[in-house]
């Protein structure tokens, strides 16, 4: 049994049905490699209870703490049914890309049912017109509550699910549960000395904090000095409706490398941000909505591995980065780009994380539940914004061996974002063999045309994939370093070396 950490209950006290704290998969798999080419609705039942084994993780519920006076703990649920998590259903034809997110979009408007196991999984059939998809191919859309699964639990998540060899395997893992139900006495047991302590953990936590406030604003005011020193409001800071949209793409991962000779030392996070603030830049300019003089800023969540991670699940930091909408040179923006990611990453392990830790254990956890409910009914917080949008990165499966899902081969994996008041637009970055894959959730009333912004980030892709090619020419063009020249001895003094040697 473990307990939810403060920012994981602060997603759950956030959820509501206008921002549902949802996060997701979008899987397409082609059944071609399964055996007799075909995967059935009882396979993948059967596939998946399989691999239930191996981990709590499917199994947990929320158990409420007494009177709601602690944040809740996770628990098995012995009531776990897994046919109840698991839908299926079929697009309309002709089945294709467009109709497949606005199902995806949809499904992600939906609220999770916390009184059981927070995840839920669709089969959708019916790919029959995707370009780059084989007909009769099928998708997989995996929701799961944003305080259920996140960071390290994703990755196990998705390595649980995938398997290396098409051929089903009819073992099922087996790990040994010590996990009962707790008594209503037990959890009083758990409760009344967390509120006993909770004086003493607050007054630690306040002295961390302002120790991680001071030197913060120390290092802001000198190496980490931020380049803008506010934030401009977008189109994208607004309050959410319950309506979403889905769009997204992907790049071939040796042409995104390419990218980095652009700029010394870039990385491949660099080229990315680089190329989504081109396509910002360009969708705003069609809305005549891009602030003129400021950079819009972008929250990158840092994974952060510590003791307490591996006890209580990963826990994130996170560091604002200004993405350089404003600069109109791509090769300027990328170098921008650069300069502050190298600072900003630095920050949020050795600050900022510190701080968002304090702050969790400085408020006591009825106060944070308070908190979630007045944001999310009376709405003030998108009135004040930190950022203008989310990128964050899930990493991928290891390695360019090809991957399946009940036999059928895994094509194709987009992670869909949630967003939430003040923040209604996020992207979600992973790879899959040699693929590097965006996916872009949005709230429909502010984002009604997703189809444009995706060709905008197609534009800013050409842009920087054309430098990345004119780099490669160049340094192509480039005469070759020659080694220096000996310069040659002469042979009285080559003799004169040689007696000196043979005198030694």
């Amino acid at each position: 049994m473990k307990q939810l950490t403060p920012l994981d209950a602060q997603f759950y006290y956030s959820d509501a049905t206008h921002q549902p704290m949802v996060g997701g998969s979008l899987w397409i798999c082609d059944q071609r490699t399964a055996p007799n080419g075909l995967v059935r609705h009882k396979d993948i039942i059967r596939y998946i209870n399989n691999r239930l084994g191996s981990t709590s993780l499917f199994r947990r519920r929320l158990q409420h703490a007494p009177f709601w006076l602690d944040d809740p703990y996770w628990v098995e649920d012995k009531s776990f049914d897994l046919e109840y998590h698991i839908r299926h259903v079929g697009l309309p034809q002709p089945g294709d890309w467009r109709q497949l997110c606005i199902f995806a979009a949809r499904s992600m408007s939906r609220t999770l049912d916390m009184g059981r196991a927070p995840w839920e999984l669709t089969i959708i059939e019916g790919l029959n017109n995707v370009e780059g998809v084989a007909p009769g191919s099928f998708a997989l859309l995996l929701r799961f509550h944003h305080a259920y699964i996140d960071g390290k639990a994703g990755i196990e998540i998705n390595n649980l699910l995938m398997s290396d060899q098409p051929e089903l395997d009819e073992s099922p893992y087996r790990q040994p549960y010590n996990d009962r139900l707790p008594s209503r006495a037990h959890m009083w047991g758990k409760t009344v000395p967390r509120l006993l302590t909770q004086p003493l953990r607050s007054l630690r936590a306040s002295y961390s904090a302002s120790r991680a406030g001071l030197n913060l604003l120390t290092r802001l005011r000198a190496e980490n000095r931020p380049a803008q020193k506010s934030i401009p409001s977008t189109v994208f800071n607004a309050q959410v409706s319950p309506h979403r949209t889905f769009g997204g793409l992907s790049w071939k991962l040796d042409e995104i490398k390419q990218v980095r000779r652009c700029a010394k030392g870039a990385t491949l996070n660099d080229v990315i941000l680089a190329i989504i603030a081109g396509g910002l830049r360009r969708y705003l300019e069609r809305r005549e909505a891009l602030p003129a003089e400021q950079s819009l800023v972008a929250m990158c969540p840092v994974a952060i591995l510590s003791e307490e991670a591996q006890r209580t699940g990963n826990l994130v930091s996170g560091m604002l980065i200004g993405i350089g909408t404003d600069i109109e040179d791509p090769v300027e923006r990328l170098q921008s780009i650069l300069e502050r990611t190298q600072s900003g990453a630095e920050l949020a392990r050795d600050v900022v994380y510190e701080l968002i830790v304090s702050m969790g254990d400085l408020v006591p956890a009825p106060m944070r539940m308070l908190g979630g409910w007045m944001g999310s009914h009376w709405r003030h917080v998108g009135k004040y914004h930190l950022c203008n949008t989310l990128i964050t990165n899930f990493p991928g499966p290891m390695g360019k061996a090809r991957k399946y899902f009940a036999g059928a081969e895994v094509q194709a994996l987009y992670f869909v974002p949630p967003i939430a008041d003040g923040m209604a637009l996020s992207h979600a970055v992973t790879s899959l063999y040699d693929q590097i894959i965006l996916g872009v959730g949005s709230d429909r009333d502010v984002l009604p045309d997703m189809d444009v912004y995706i060709d905008c980030l197609h534009q800013s892709t050409e842009e920087y994939l054309a430098l990345g090619r004119q780099s490669m020419e160049s340094a192509a063009k480039e005469p070759a370093a020659t080694p220096p020249r000996k310069r040659a001895i002469p042979a009285a003094a080559a003799a004169a070396t040689d007696a000196e040697q043979a005198g030694q």
